[in-house]
């Protein structure tokens, strides 16, 4: 068609550039330009002059032909049609994310339409814009985009086939309810593990397995708590926490509650505080406990023998015969009780506490050891140590070996495994391990401070002495202790950790002094620019005032020469101007007629015309010098003073010309140095607030360091008891504070701290429970903190609050609130703030993210959160407001995980594209890439106050590195595609998890593997 034939609005199209048309397709399809503003709308249409529809783009994206599709009866919406819309068209048109107000989730709702109405019309394919757009039939409007973030692709020619054939039988059908979902037991052999958390003082682990929730006491590796959903074990495999998969963990800071997240719910497990099973009366001396856990075997100051279910309630009571009891030892693999009184021993059968065996010493037993089941060992005050043997069938016990002692003994104790060793203590501190076979002693240990209790462990290895404030743990035969303990395990890692926080505290004010001073500097430099400027400025303007000035004298002096040249009248003016009019004529006409001397005829009448204008200029000549001599005269200066004028008027003007603009540059300067004054001004008001803030918090620090360190001292009090547990794994320790403490039954190292409300003298273990005598009293302790349901977040149904799995959880730093996040793949990111004792939503932070949350972390000043998702991107955001303040870009995938440094100033990204990023937090610059992992870097934790994080990638990877990119170590046997990390505050313990479903800790400082804990 030609130009001229087509219609203004076709020859507008086709006249616009495309790079126009494309503008005004973006337009077009804007919901937020139709729905908000159609008058925008209307006033862009008529500006660009372009029709609503228009010709296609020869260039732009070709149709799909659209199959014809042989189909027997009705075709059916919910099953043919909507899984079609939901590969491809539901993530940006649903309920809950409607782009350009189109919702395509039912039949009614594509006929409702969005901002550019119905999207289909019933019969009528060729109308409908669903298929328009998803058939590509509009260059300017094509569905799926082809740079959408949601993976979404074009229709195929049979889907829009059967989508066409839809809309022509009347684009009818219904999407019936959605049937409850039925869950089935997810498979015995899930087992990767996918979430990882540690307590701050690495005492506790937590992982998940499928939908298993597993936790292990780390100091004596042994799983301390499977977590269980009572409602869920009819309808779910056994031990089962959630429904679906553990996605996510996270202790709370002080440790006594975790957070599990799973499908549509996050359930928060309280541990139990160590609970008094039962109380003892007061006017206790001795104390023992039997193997089996079942009995209590107790003697009062007044000397008599009680024994006491599991309970604590009293089953027998045999009143004093006489002598006092100094010495009573369950048999171990019997139901009898042996009993040193005086100088006999009895053995009494339990619980009748009839007497089956009894034999005398030549001297009063001051201490008894049970060596088996019918041998014995008793130490009398004369020095001897004598071995005794009960006949089988019970009766008397007869004296098979003695020893003496080169001192007084006070304490025997033997091993059950059978060791043939005799442990001995002395008041004097000594402590000998005699050979019971050979009847010598094989070493000699000296616990200073004079010895008060002896404890051996089950197995003969490793025993424990008390005595002054402390004790102290032994292996056999070695001459130096493996530790000693005293003390409050808790307080010393209490005061571990303020002294990591004011060493953190001394940086920051450090940090702030130096911004400080660089404020100072800058502000120094500001106001010098400043007042250069202002000089600088001045000057010129002086200069332009002067130039300007000299432009208005100027201007003055002209007008009076011209006013002076009006006065002389307008006869001499006149024949003056009549002169130059013709010399400029007849000068032009002399040279017309030299030019044309070639044409005779031309030349002739150019000549006359010259010679005309010739006798024209003459007579103007004549004419003004018939005027006076003297007023020609005063007319001629007159005239030369405006044109002198006119030149000054002209340099003057040249001269502001030239002046203006760099007095215009110096004024722009200054204004600039002014806005960089106030800048800086601004940034030395915040760096003094700051560094206030900062020496604030360092004088707390050491403050609360100071109150840690009184608090650790004060327990250190006399230490009367100690005993180890059945398995070995644990010591307890007790004495005049009246607190029983837990220690790991090899190295030492601090575990719990019951506190009871007596002074303690005698301890025993009845299975788990920790038996504490004392004069005013005692108790039956279970320090086993049972971890129990306490609150669900969410439900697993289809009307949750939360859309999908919540794969993120943190705890604020004071423990109060969480945080999930998670949201619907595709159509949306979710991070949701709870309150966590009632459960109640706080705050939901919308339109963080596009796609689903995969990390969450909050800065230690609990005042930002920083977020990862699977939109590729990493944001910062205001935990009171909701703010977004930084947006992190530079992830070619998904962001896995993230993490605050202690400082708040910098966050550490880790992605699917096999990258972790180092970002300074403030600005949004990035800092440092961190690479050399083969796959995906999953997860990232710092550690404690420093600067060095731990990541984790699905090549296999446990690394540990400097925030600068600096490698400190790597730890080995990770397994592949580690999923999870976390490290403890004193970066000591390292915990991993992934596919293999191995949970393993590992020596932060020095890379040893330290704990495997395998799936069961």
């Amino acid at each position: 068609m030609k130009a001229e034939d087509q219609n203004p609005k076709q020859r507008a199209t086709n006249a616009t550039p495309a790079f126009v048309r494309r503008a005004w397709a973006f337009i077009r399809h804007s919901s937020f330009v139709i729905r908000h503003s159609p008058l925008l709308f209307s006033a862009i249409s008529g500006l660009l002059c372009i029709a609503p529809t228009h010709a296609a783009d020869p260039a732009g994206p070709k149709s799909i032909p659209i199959a014809k599709i042989k189909h027997a009866g009705p075709v059916d919406f919910e099953r043919e049609i909507l899984p079609i819309l939901n590969r491809n068209c539901l993530a940006c048109h649903n309920q809950t994310k409607a782009k350009g107000a189109l919702i395509l989730e039912t039949p009614q709702t594509i006929l409702k339409g969005g901002d550019g109405g119905a999207a289909v019309v019933p019969k009528k394919p060729a109308e409908s814009l669903l298929l328009k757009a998803a058939a590509h039939l509009d260059p300017e409007m094509i569905m799926p985009p082809a740079d959408n973030k949601v993976a979404a692709s074009a229709l195929t020619p049979e889907e829009l086939g059967l989508v066409q054939l839809w809309i022509e039988q009347g684009a009818k059908g219904e999407v019936r309810p959605v049937a409850p979902i039925v869950w089935r037991p997810l498979p015995s052999g899930l087992n990767a593990i996918y979430a990882v958390a540690l307590t701050r003082d690495g005492q506790f682990a937590a992982c998940g397995r499928g939908n298993q929730i597993f936790i292990y006491h780390l100091p004596t590796g042994k799983l301390a708590a499977r977590m269980s959903d009572p409602q869920l074990q009819k309808s779910s495999n056994a031990g089962a926490a959630h429904r679906d998969t553990i996605n996510s963990l996270a202790f709370s800071p002080d440790g006594g509650v975790l957070a599990s997240g799973g499908y549509r719910d996050v359930k928060l497990w309280r541990r139990a505080k160590p609970a008094t099973k039962f109380k003892l009366p007061a006017g206790l001396d001795l104390l023992a406990t039997s193997s089996d856990a079942k009995w209590i075997a107790t003697v009062t100051t007044n000397g008599e023998l009680k024994l006491l279910d599991a309970g604590g309630k009293v089953v027998k009571s045999v009143a004093p015969p006489g002598a006092r009891i100094s010495s009573l030892k369950f048999v171990p693999g019997s139901r009898q009780l042996a009993v040193a009184r005086g100088n006999t021993i009895q053995l009494m059968s339990v619980p009748s506490l009839g007497t089956n065996g009894a034999v005398q010493l030549p001297d009063e037993i001051a201490a008894l050891a049970c060596l088996g089941t019918n041998q014995f060992a008793a130490a009398g005050a004369d020095g001897a140590i004598r071995l005794l043997r009960a006949a089988t069938n019970g009766g008397a016990l007869a004296i098979e070996k003695e020893f003496l002692s080169p001192t007084p003994i006070k304490f025997l104790e033997a091993s059950p495994a059978g060791t043939n060793l005799l442990l001995a203590g002395s008041a004097d501190g000594s402590v000998r391990g005699w050979d019971i076979v050979t009847g010598k002693a094989i070493f000699v240990v000296s616990h200073d401070g004079g010895l008060v209790a002896v404890a051996l462990r089950p197995d003969g290895k490793v025993f424990a002495t008390a005595g002054g404030n402390s004790a102290k743990l032994w292996r056999i035969g070695a001459t130096n202790p493996v530790a000693e303990l005293k003390g409050d395990g808790a307080a010393a890692f209490l005061v571990a950790d303020r002294e990591r926080e004011l060493t953190f505290a001394k940086s920051e004010v450090d940090f702030r002094q130096a911004a400080l001073q660089t404020a100072e500097t800058n502000r120094v430099k500001a106001a010098t620019r400043q007042q250069k400027a202002a000089d600088t400025n001045a000057a010129l303007a002086k200069i332009l005032g002067e130039k300007r000035e000299a432009l208005t004298n100027a201007l003055t002096a002209q007008r009076a020469a011209e006013q002076a040249l009006d006065e002389l009248g307008p006869e001499i003016k006149k024949l003056t101007e009549a002169i130059q009019s013709a010399e400029k004529e007849s000068t032009n006409a002399t040279a017309l007629a030299k030019a044309a001397k070639a044409d005779k005829d031309k030349a002739a009448k150019l000549t006359a015309e010259a010679e005309e204008k010739s006798m024209t200029l003459t007579n103007a000549r004549a004419a003004l010098e018939k005027v006076p001599a003297e007023d020609r005269k005063k007319h001629q200066e007159t005239a030369e003073k405006v044109t002198a004028a006119t030149k000054t008027v002209k340099d003057a003007e040249k001269a502001v010309e030239k002046a203006a603009p760099p007095q215009s540059f110096a004024e722009h300067e200054l204004a600039l140095a002014a806005a960089a004054v106030k800048k800086s001004e601004s940034t030395l008001s915040e760096a003094k607030t700051a560094l206030v803030g900062t020496e604030t918090a360092l004088t707390q620090a050491s403050n609360t360091l100071n109150t840690a360190k009184q608090a650790l001292a004060n327990p250190e009090r006399a230490v009367r008891a100690v005993a180890f547990s059945a398995d070995g794994s644990k010591l307890i320790t007790a004495g005049d504070d009246g607190v029983a403490r837990v220690w790991h039954g090899d190295t030492g190292a601090a575990i719990a701290s019951l506190p009871t409300s007596a002074a303690i003298k005698r301890v025993a273990l009845l299975g788990e429970t920790v038996v504490c005598s004392g004069a005013n009293g005692g108790a039956g302790i279970d320090p086993a903190a049972d971890w129990t349901l306490e609150r669900t977040l969410g439900n697993s149904s289809s009307i949750s609050p939360l859309a999908d799995r919540v794969n993120a959880l943190r705890f604020t730093p004071d423990g109060q609130q969480l945080l999930t996040g998670g949201g619907e793949p595709t159509r949306g990111g979710e991070i949701k703030l709870w309150r966590v004792k009632d459960g109640a939503l706080v705050r939901d932070f919308p339109n963080v993210h596009s796609d689903s949350v995969l990390a969450l972390d909050i800065s230690a000043d609990g005042k930002l959160i920083a977020s990862g998702a699977a939109d590729r991107m990493a944001r910062t955001v205001e935990l009171g407001t909701g703010k977004i303040l930084k947006t992190f870009e530079g992830h070619t995938h998904h962001v896995m995980g993230i993490a605050w440094k202690r400082d708040g100033r910098t966050l550490i990204t880790t992605g699917a594209d096999n990258v972790a990023k180092v970002w300074d937090a403030t600005t949004g610059e990035r800092k440092k890439n961190l690479e050399g992992f083969g796959k995906e870097v999953t997860a990232a934790a710092f550690i404690g106050v420093s600067d060095e994080v731990v990541l984790v990638s699905a090549d296999g990877q446990v690394a540990l590195l400097k925030d600068k990119g600096d490698k400190v170590r790597a730890f080995a046997g990770a397994g592949e595609f580690v999923n999870a990390v976390a490290a403890s505050a004193d970066g000591r313990i390292v915990l991993g998890g992934g596919a293999d479903g191995v949970l393993r800790a590992w020596d932060g400082k020095g890379g040893k593997l330290l704990a495997e804990f395998p799936p069961r």
